[in-house]
C-alpha cells in the first residue's frame, strides 16, 4: 500500500441510514488498518460486513482486494469466489473511470484461476452463514483487551453468546475505554469500535519567562504541563535575550514526555552587558568633566570678584580658566549625550531582543480534519477508497 493516496472524487450514493453507515465506516477504517498491516483475512471480514451496512462499490473493491491477497496466504478457493463476485459488482456500477480497469484485469485473472482449480477437481465451497447467535468486535488497534461479559475475546473473530444483551468492553493502553451493550437474538451481531486517544502531554522545564508555541499555535507562557493530542508535532520554545529552540516531536496517545530545554542568551543580549559597562564610563567620565568645568568657572569666578581691574598676570589666568571651564563644559555635553545614547542602545538591546517570525521555524501545514467522509482513491495495487476527518 503506497503512503501517498490521491482522491479523484468524493463518494456518491444512495442515503444510508446513520448508524449502518457509521458502523460501516468504523469497519472500513478497521479493514484499512488490517490490510495495510497484511492482516488480509480481517481486512476482507471488515470489507465484507461494511459493504453489506453500506453498498459503495468502492468497498466492494477493497473487500475483493482482500480476498483475492487472502488466497495467496491460505489457498481458500473460497476467497477467489468472492473476489470474483466483489469484482463483478464493483465492475457492473462503475462503468467508467475510478479502479474499472485494475478490476477487470483482477476479474479475468480470478475467473481464470477458479477456473483452474475447478479443472483440477479442486471444491470451491463458501461456509453458510451461522444463525448461532454471536458478537464480532471489530477493533484496530493490535494491543485492544475485549471483553464480553467479563470474558477475555479476541478480535476480529466471531465469539458464540446465548441469545439476549451482552456487554462489549474495549480498552488500551494511552486510549479511552469504551463500553457497549450488545442485544443479539440470532446470527452474528457486529460491533465495530473505535477508541478515542488520549492527549500527550508535555512536561517542559526551560527559563521562566519563556514562550511555547505548537504547530504554530502559543500554547502557554513559562514553564509547565502542555496538553495536546497525539501524533506529529512541531514545538518551538523562544524568550526575550534567547536563542529559539524548535524540535519534531512524534508522542503516542497518553504519553507523557519530560522535556529540559535551556535556551542559550543570544549574542545580542550578551553585549547589553558590556554596552551598559561603556555607558558607565563614559557617566563617569561625564562626571569628571563636569566637575572639572564646574572648578574651572569658580576659580574663573574667584578671580574676577578678587581684583577689579585685573592686572595682566590676573586676567591671563583668568582667561586660562575660562578656557579650561569651555573646553571641558564641551567635553561634558559630548560625553553626556554619548552616554545617553549608549543607555538607550542597551535598553533597545535588551527590551527588543525578541525573535522575529523569519527566525523560527514555520509549522508543518497540516490538512483540516474536522469533516471527512468515504473518498474513491488510486493508490496502485490497494483499496478502492479512503476515509477522513469525522463521520
Amino acid at each position: 500500500m503506497k503512503s501517498a493516496w490521491i482522491v479523484i472524487a468524493m463518494l456518491a450514493s444512495t442515503p444510508a441510514a446513520a448508524d449502518d453507515r457509521s458502523d460501516a465506516e468504523a469497519l472500513f477504517r478497521n479493514g484499512a488498518t488490517a490490510y495495510k498491516n497484511g492482516n488480509f483475512k480481517a481486512a476482507a471480514e471488515n470489507f465484507d460486513r461494511a459493504y453489506e451496512l453500506f453498498k459503495a462499490p468502492e468497498i466492494a473493491f477493497s473487500a475483493a482486494q482482500a480476498h483475492r491477497l487472502q488466497y495467496q496466504a491460505d489457498q481458500n478457493p473460497a476467497h477467489v469466489k468472492r473476489a470474483i463476485e466483489l469484482f463483478e459488482i464493483y465492475v457492473a456500477t462503475t462503468p467508467e473511470g475510478g479502479k474499472r480497469k485494475d478490476a477487470l484485469a483482477h476479474l479475468g485473472r480470478q475467473r481464470d484461476l477458479l477456473r483452474d482449480l475447478e479443472s483440477k477437481g479442486q471444491q470451491v465451497v463458501v461456509a453458510p452463514v451461522k444463525e448461532t447467535p454471536s458478537i464480532y468486535v471489530s477493533v484496530a488497534l493490535e494491543n485492544a483487551l475485549i471483553t464480553i461479559d467479563r470474558k477475555a475475546a479476541e478480535r476480529y473473530t466471531a465469539h458464540e453468546v446465548e441469545p439476549g444483551e451482552h456487554v462489549v468492553e474495549v480498552s488500551a493502553e494511552g486510549y479511552e475505554p469504551s463500553e457497549r451493550k450488545v442485544s443479539v437474538t440470532k446470527g452474528q451481531a457486529i460491533v465495530p469500535i473505535e477508541l478515542s486517544p488520549k492527549p500527550a502531554h508535555i512536561s517542559i522545564k526551560t527559563v521562566r519567562d519563556a514562550r511555547i508555541v505548537v504547530d504554530g499555535r502559543p500554547v502557554m507562557g513559562g514553564t509547565g504541563n502542555v496538553a495536546i493530542p497525539p501524533g506529529k508535532h512541531l514545538l518551538t520554545i523562544y524568550a526575550r535575550g534567547r536563542e529559539p529552540v524548535t524540535r519534531e516531536l512524534e508522542l503516542r496517545p497518553g504519553q507523557t514526555l519530560a522535556l529540559d530545554v535551556p535556551l542559550r542568551t543570544t549574542t545580542r543580549r550578551r553585549a547589553v552587558k558590556w554596552v551598559w559597562i561603556g555607558g558607565g564610563v563614559l557617566l563617569a567620565s561625564t562626571l569628571v568633566t563636569s566637575i572639572i568645568a564646574l572648578r574651572a568657572d569658580g576659580a574663573a569666578a574667584d578671580l574676577r570678584d578678587a581684583a577689579d581691574p585685573l592686572d595682566a598676570a590676573e586676567a591671563d589666568r583668568y582667561e586660562t580658566q575660562r578656557a579650561r571651564r569651555d573646553t571641558y563644559r564641551t567635553a561634558s555635553l559630548v560625553l553626556g549625550t554619548a552616554t545617553l545614547a549608549t543607555a538607550a542602545t542597551a535598553l533597545w538591546l535588551y527590551y527588543f531582543d525578541t525573535p522575529s517570525p523569519d527566525d523560527l521555524d514555520r509549522p508543518i501545514e497540516r490538512p483540516d480534519a474536522t469533516s471527512g467522509g468515504f473518498t474513491p482513491v488510486v493508490f496502485g495495487d490497494g483499496l478502492g477508497m479512503s476515509y477522513g476527518g469525522r463521520f
